[in-house]
């Protein structure tokens, strides 16, 4: 099933939703969804902000095209528990794009991170930004990050950060009287949280445990 979204849109992503369109400024909200694909694109002078989050394990594929003067910002976190497979790919087919992603977990199992950027050639203006963050606790977490650019004309950043809890972290919580389970959460929380709570305050009251 296709959909269009036009200004103002705020949308919660059904499993059934396979092809969106952004015409004006909306948002999209995807809340415990795995298993499914999603093509959006986003039509010229558009923009787009996704509030995605997940405890499910799964495959999750997600492309994005960028036409003219549009931009994506996209936030992404997880806690899972076992195998999960994040593919993300944004086409920049025009000028004057921006495509943020941003994604933030914690990984208790196997989590595999496939994000990948095409920039067609005799384009210019565009941006690409990919930032990962994932918290290990007796997991581990595979990210394969691809740039496919045909012009000179554009700007790539990306930046990934994968690690365990630090000691002086739990130290430091410790110190203040934390216990160790409840500082490990907190330190959770931060990765799976963060992000909504700064950007989108009613859709992290909706999914805070």
């Amino acid at each position: 099933m296709n959909k269009i979204l036009v200004d103002g849109d705020k949308y919660f992503l059904s499993e059934d939703i396979k092809s969106i369109a952004v015409e004006g400024n909306a948002t999209i909200y995807i809340n415990d969804l795995a298993d499914f694909s999603l093509n959006i694109k986003l039509l010229d002078n558009s923009s787009l902000s996704i509030y995605d989050f997940t405890r499910k394990c799964g495959n999750k594929e997600i492309e994005v095209t960028h036409t003219n003067n549009t931009k994506l910002s996209y936030f992404h976190t997880f806690k899972v528990s076992d195998k999960y497979n994040f593919k993300y790919k944004a086409f920049f087919n025009g000028n004057n794009n921006i495509d943020d992603i941003n994604v933030s977990g914690v990984s208790h199992g196997l989590v595999n991170l496939d994000i990948d950027g095409v920039v067609i050639d005799n384009i210019k203006n565009n941006v690409l930004n990919e930032n990962i963050k994932v918290l290990t606790i007796g997991g581990k977490c595979i990210t394969s990050p691809m740039l496919h650019i045909n012009t000179k004309e554009v700007i790539a950043n990306h930046n990934t950060a994968i690690s365990n809890i630090r000691d002086d972290e739990l130290f430091y919580l410790k110190s203040k009287g934390i216990d160790v389970n409840s500082a490990i959460k907190l330190i959770e929380d931060g990765y799976i949280y963060g992000y909504f709570k700064k950007f989108d305050e009613e859709f992290y009251n909706l999914i805070k445990e």
